[in-house]
């Protein structure tokens, strides 16, 4: 994809070319130095990532300058967090994508695009047939822009990863997300986390679940889907064959955590291809993490399972201390934060001596066995 012809240029004389773009981050540069009279560096210019953080750009003059940089060199990867590009800074990296043919990931977090910004990258996306990765953290993006982005990724086929987490994005723009999964044939990462999505839009990508066979990674922590829209993602796994880590963090269960739980065991007893779980916050309570250990004696392709802060107590903690004596996959167990008391940590430690997989246990206040 890259040339590989080494380019004779001092690096000081890379950045005069580009003042204002810095730090340089390298990747893959071969750099030779010779002792001789004026001595140079002879660099291959092949993999550049450019982070550009915490910078008043205002988009004005942005274009131009990558243009005279990618001139000198091939740019994979562009980094523009909190530079306060806002609508017109969005619209100038749109027009670069409509173009650019290296750039494989991009990430504008935190630079208050608004919806606005993201129709135009989303405009973009339509026709952009390179870029990997699109990280949009913290822009504000909202329902209208989720929309838009949702309209790309109908006939975007290069993106695979996409974070859309702390948008305001609610059940409209879920919604539409969950339309474009249904035809979407490239998307392996979703990250729609931080946002408010309740149990209606929580439904509607459970529906597309089953159908989509891309998908890999979703996180949908700390949303609003409550009890309703946890045991709808879990009927959904029944389907799937496809994701292997899913994040439900903090979503707001309240007294039917122990349910929602109930759900979520049930499906890990005939799941086989979810490796990793999130249910952090969840007040799945006792009951709960029985019902989860109990599933675990019978799962054998988990490896990674978190629930900090969901009111275990010593009684959970001896369900899934059974658990561990049986399991033989689990490698990374969470359990911060859980009430567990010197009875349910012993029973842990007792199960820790039959186990012989298990590589990382967090139980907070007594600290971190690895």
């Amino acid at each position: 994809m890259f040339s590989s012809e080494v380019t004779e240029v001092t690096l000081l004389d890379l950045l005069k070319k580009c003042p204002d773009i810095s730090p340089l981050i390298f990747k893959n540069i071969l750099i030779l130095r010779q002792t001789c009279k004026g001595m140079k560096e002879m660099i291959e210019i092949a993999n550049i990532r450019i982070a550009i953080k915490n910078n008043d750009y205002n988009g004005e003059g942005l274009l131009e300058r990558f243009n005279r940089l990618n001139l000198w060199c091939t740019v994979i990867e562009l980094d523009l967090m909190k530079c306060n590009l806002g609508v017109v800074g969005a619209r100038k990296i749109a027009c670069m994508l409509r173009v650019n043919s290296t750039i494989l990931k991009l990430k504008i977090k935190g630079n208050n695009i608004g919806s606005d910004g993201a129709r135009a990258i989303a405009d973009a996306l339509s026709v952009n047939s390179t870029l990997h990765e699109l990280n949009l953290w913290y822009n504000g993006v909202g329902d209208n822009g989720a929309r838009a982005i949702a309209k790309a990724l109908r006939v975007n086929s290069t993106l695979e990863t996409l974070d859309l987490s702390l948008n305001s994005v609610g059940d409209n723009g879920a919604r539409a997300i969950a339309k474009a999964l249904r035809v979407n044939r490239t998307l392996e990462t979703l990250d729609l986390s931080l946002n408010s999505v309740r149990a209606d839009g929580a439904r509607v990508i459970a529906a597309a679940l089953p159908v989509n066979s891309t998908l890999h990674v979703l996180a949908l922590g700390n949303n609003c889907m409550g009890a309703d829209g946890v045991q709808a993602i879990a009927d959904a796994l029944r389907e799937n064959s496809t994701l292997h880590a899913l994040e439900l963090g903090g979503n707001h269960v309240g007294a039917d955590g122990a349910d929602s739980a109930r759900a979520i065991a049930d499906v890990l007893r005939v799941n086989s291809t979810l490796l990793e779980l999130n249910l952090n916050g969840n007040s799945v309570g006792a009951d709960g993490a029985q019902a989860i250990a109990e599933a675990l004696r019978v799962n054998t392709t988990l490896h990674t399972l978190a629930l900090w802060c969901n009111r275990v107590g010593d009684k959970g903690a001896r369900a899934i201390a059974e658990a561990l004596r049986v399991n033989s996959t689990l490698q990374k167990l969470y359990l911060a934060h859980n009430d567990i008391g010197d009875d349910g940590a012993q029973e842990i430690a007792g199960a820790l001596c039959a186990n012989s997989t298990l590589q990382s246990l967090n139980l907070v206040t007594l600290g971190v066995i690895d």
